[in-house]
């Protein structure tokens, strides 16, 4: 019984290891957060004046930001709401670079 229990945990062992390298953290400008290839779990934001909002590229800089490499986005019409939005089921993943831009907005963003 043992002798299971132990190849059960061996086999989820690497499953679990790569949400164990994610990053947890909270921006309010513009930032290129990583090049290459990213993957996000999860977002959360709160606009900070009315309109607030993020979009997140997979691009180096804004300048490459656009219609054809937004990943997702978000808005909010009134200071103080936001929303977490959740992507553990289905990262949303890049090759380029993670790029956010940010306005009137807090954003937290997992990745890695």
């Amino acid at each position: 019984m043992m002798g299971i229990f132990l190849v059960g945990l061996f086999l989820l062992s690497p499953v679990l290891a790569d949400r164990n390298t994610s990053t947890t953290a909270g921006y309010t400008s513009n930032i290129l957060i990583k090049r290459g290839d990213w993957k996000i779990y999860r977002i959360s934001y709160v606009a900070t004046a009315a309109n607030g909002s993020f979009t997140v590229y997979d691009s180096l800089t804004a300048g490459e930001g656009s219609n054809t490499n937004v990943k997702t986005e978000g808005s909010e019409a009134t200071s103080g709401n936001g929303k977490p939005l959740d992507f553990v089921g289905k990262p949303i993943e890049g090759s380029t670079g993670l790029y956010l831009v940010v306005n009137n907005a807090n954003v937290v963003v997992e990745y890695e």
